[in-house]
């Protein structure tokens, strides 16, 4: 079972630094079909995309800030995994 992780983000540079190495950790160990981690960027004002070194992270970004609801919509619609997982 693939497994999409969705992750919107506005101004989270501090959270991303703290919790993206874990979360990226824990996709690692899953062996029971791919994982996939989505970040969407709702138009941060602060270095939080400057915090993604992971080359394997599919990173969308909105152009004006849309809003939780637009920016979590957006994850899911690229989401391409049988589970999605909203963070």
């Amino acid at each position: 079972m693939d497994i999409s992780v969705v992750i919107p983000n506005y101004n989270g540079a501090k959270l991303l630094k703290k919790n993206l190495p874990k979360i990226i950790q824990a996709a690692s160990v899953y062996k029971k079909g791919k994982v996939e981690i989505i970040i969407v960027d709702d138009d941060s004002t602060d270095n939080s995309l400057d915090v993604i070194k992971d080359k394997n992270i599919i990173i969308l970004k909105n152009e004006k800030n849309s809003g939780f609801s637009s920016t979590v919509n957006i994850g899911v619609e690229k989401a391409a995994g049988d589970v999605v997982i909203l963070l």
